[in-house]
Parts: C-alpha cells; structure tokens; sequence
C-alpha cells in the first residue's frame, strides 16, 4: 500500500443548495485534513464547504445568496437548471448552478480569480405570434409569415420565458454554446445570428412547427418558411 499522501480531489464531492442555486465541492483529504476515504458527513461537509469561502463571499457580494445558506445535501437532488461555473481553489474545486433570474439582474458579474463561466445553448427570439387554428393551419412551406412585433432577445436555451410571452415564438437557434458573458451583456460580443430560424411552441421549445429565413418586408421582416 502506497503511504504517498492522497491528494486527489473525493471524485463525488459534496453537495450543498441555497434555494434554486446548487453548489458541489471536491476537496482533496489533504486540504480536510486526513487522509482516509470514509462516507460524507456533516462535519466532513461544513469544513469542505469552508474551502470555499472565497467563492460564497463573492457570490454574496452581489446578493446570489448568503453564506449561511448553503445546506449540505447527504443524497445529490435533481440536476438544476442555470448558469454553470466552475471555480477552482486551493485544495478544493467547486462546481456552480445559478439561476437565471437571479444573474439577469447583474449588470457585472461576481470577480473572482478561478471562476469561470462555462459556454451555454442559447438562442434569439426574434419574434412572437398568438395563431388561431386557421392561421396555424395555413402555414405551408412557401409561405409568409410578418414578424408584427419584431425584437432581439438573447438567452439561453433552457431560460424561463417571461410574463406576456405569446404561445408561438420565432428563434434562431446558435449551432454551438456561446460564452455565458456575451449572453448576459457582461463582456464579448455574440457570434452572428444563424440564417436558418425556427417557429416554436412556447411551451414545448423543441416542438419545432416550421423552418425557415428571414426576408425583408416593406419597412419590416417576414419569415419565409421552407419546411414545416
């Protein structure tokens, strides 16, 4: 048996929430302070939670949470969905789920050295409609489609809708994520729109009606679908 010390991060981590946000930390037994493998416990999750200091005072510092509001999670609940982080310590790892509504009222977000924003799927709603039956029937490829309320909306694939959305929405699906700062105007600019847009359903976003492009119309843009 190897007396090296072991300093190889606990590969399951522990695992804490603060509301809709999650937090899992791995930490080496050299930076808790032993060296053999036991099952996760309180105590053994409090001091992990303390090598992450750093990073809750940050998040704390732009109202993502109180430090104090991280409980430990002895079963790993469902995966959350948000922005994604990844911070790295001395001695311990951690790994972040925000949610969106709480980093779309930052105008800056959390700085601190060894965080890292991982890139997301978004896409660009475009445009919005409420289709009766007839008019939903109607759509054929060839057709026409006036974007009556045109906007630019960047977010991110998996991003709630907002109040007062319409049950059909027109998105331009980026082929590859895109850097989580660019998406929430932080820093960096968003790659160009992709030609191809898509008619979706509000409640199903991959429930995909119609495919097509954009066409300038008179003073405004239509979409010309090509498949349906």
């Amino acid at each position: 048996m190897s007396s090296l010390p072991h300093t190889q991060p606990d590969p399951a981590g522990w695992h804490f929430r603060a509301g809709s946000s999650l937090l899992r930390v791995s930490a080496t037994r050299e930076a808790l302070g032993h060296e053999g493998l036991s099952p996760p416990c309180a105590a053994e999750a409090a001091v992990a939670l303390d090598l992450v200091g750093e990073l809750l005072d940050a998040l704390q510092g732009q109202g993502l949470g109180a430090a104090g509001a991280w409980q430990w999670q002895a079963q790993p609940g469902l995966p959350a969905s948000g922005a994604r982080a990844r911070w790295q310590g001395r001695g311990a790892q951690a790994w972040l789920t925000l949610p969106w509504t709480a980093l779309r009222h930052l105008a800056q977000p959390p700085v601190l050295p060894g965080l890292q924003w991982l890139p997301v799927p978004a896409e660009c709603l475009l445009a919005q409609w409420r289709f009766s039956d007839e008019e939903r029937a109607a759509l054929e490829p060839g057709g026409l489609v006036l974007l009556d309320t045109p906007c630019r909306r960047p977010r991110a694939c998996s991003e709630p809708g907002l109040p007062g959305d319409l049950p059909w929405q027109l998105v331009a699906r980026w082929p590859a994520p895109v850097p989580l700062e660019a998406l929430m105007g932080w820093a960096g600019s968003l790659p160009p729109l992709p030609a191809e847009v898509l008619l979706v359903e509000t409640a199903w976003p991959d429930a995909v009606l119609a495919r097509g492009r954009l066409l300038p119309w008179g003073s405004g843009e239509a979409l010309l679908i090509e498949a349906c």
